[in-house]
């Protein structure tokens, strides 16, 4: 995880962005040298779940794998986008 002059959070960890979508944190996906790059505002909120992400809180394990599952197939597609 990255955090950018312009008061973002980066993170390559689909989990983790599923974790924060789940909360209703929506990341930016941007590509960069072939890897999808979720982007997050640096804002308190986004601190504080990173924060539970961090200690392992309990999340509804089928809207979690939902979440997951969305973020995927929107990697994928920007990845194909990108070539």
């Amino acid at each position: 995880m990255k955090r950018s002059e312009e008061q973002r959070i980066t993170s390559l960890d689909i989990y983790l962005a599923a974790f924060l979508s789940l909360h209703q944190v929506a990341p930016t996906l941007t590509v960069s040298n072939g890897r999808v790059i979720f982007v997050f505002p640096s804002t308190e909120r986004t601190n504080q779940l990173i924060t539970a992400y961090n200690m392992n809180t309990n999340v509804p394990v089928a809207d979690f794998v939902v979440a997951v599952k969305t973020l995927r197939g929107k990697m994928l597609s920007m990845r194909e986008n990108a070539r």
